[in-house]
């Protein structure tokens, strides 16, 4: 699959997720703070965003446990990024809450993108025949 199409694939799945994300945040942001809400609303949209990219996006079937270990690094290193950057938004500048998921996404979506596309499911397509090919 070309690198375009998986572009557009992961791309739902972030909008998707995005938008879930941001609605848990919303949810949240009244009883806790932002980022308390930052960190439940990405971190709970991850096992969606891990099944969807698994079978859908890089359709890697082989390996899950390299997959799935690579997977939750690559999200977690940029769940901290992001609560990371909600938290220095809220505390040390003048960005309106409601708009600090913005800022974060704009870092965090290419990132892991680059991350998954180039090292969590590097060798999908080479698995995929592997898998196949075996059956």
């Amino acid at each position: 699959m070309s690198g375009f199409k998986q572009l557009l694939k992961f791309g739902v799945i972030g909008f998707a997720n995005t938008f879930l994300t941001y609605a848990i945040y919303l949810l949240l942001l009244s009883p806790t703070n932002a980022t308390i809400a930052m960190a439940i609303g990405y971190g709970g949209t991850s096992l969606i965003s891990l099944t969807l990219n698994n079978h859908w996006v890089f359709k890697t079937h082989a390996h899950f446990k390299s997959v799935v270990i690579k997977y939750y690094a690559t999200y977690l290193s940029t769940w901290l990024l992001s609560t990371a950057i909600a938290d220095i938004l809220s505390h040390f500048t003048g960005v309106n809450d409601h708009l600090i998921p913005i800022f974060s996404l704009m870092i965090t979506v290419p990132t892991n993108f680059l991350l998954s596309k180039f090292w969590v499911f590097k060798n999908s397509s080479m698995k995929e025949a592997q898998h196949f090919g075996n059956q």
